[in-house]
């Protein structure tokens, strides 16, 4: 019985992640589009800031919360969502005024996508031994 509920919060969680994944892979490239007139560069950054402020509270409270036993920390979030945001960042930089404001939107949103996934399948796929899981936390 204890396996199977440990099955069933490993789905319940992993449900949990692709919605909020689903939901922010939405506000992301909307806050993007809305702040662009600002300038492609302020778009990414309130864009990037918000939503991963946003996520990373979302993930803490709702997608793999303490009371279930899971760890979420700053560090290992920012580990996990770095690099698709320097992504977003650096595509923004290679085609601002090449490309109308919901081209680039939409070439954003599927270069993070994309690449956040790879990412993440990359840090979650590789086993963590004891001693360095310590470091981390």
């Amino acid at each position: 019985m204890g396996s199977e509920g440990a099955q069933e919060g490993a789905g319940n969680a992993f449900v949990r992640f692709g919605l909020s994944g689903v939901v922010f892979t939405i506000i992301g490239p909307s806050l993007f589009w809305l702040a662009y007139p600002l300038g492609p560069f302020v778009a990414v950054a309130v864009a990037e800031l918000l939503v991963h402020m946003i996520r990373f509270a979302t993930f803490r409270s709702l997608v793999f919360p303490a009371r279930k036993g899971y760890r979420v920390s700053l560090l290992r979030y920012v580990v996990s969502a770095l690099p698709a945001s320097l992504a977003g960042v650096l595509t923004v930089a290679l085609f601002q005024g090449r490309l109308d404001r919901t081209t680039l939107t939409l070439i954003v949103a599927l270069i993070a996508v994309v690449f956040g996934f790879l990412w993440s399948r990359y840090v979650y796929c590789k086993p963590v031994g004891k001693r360095k899981l310590n470091h981390l936390l």
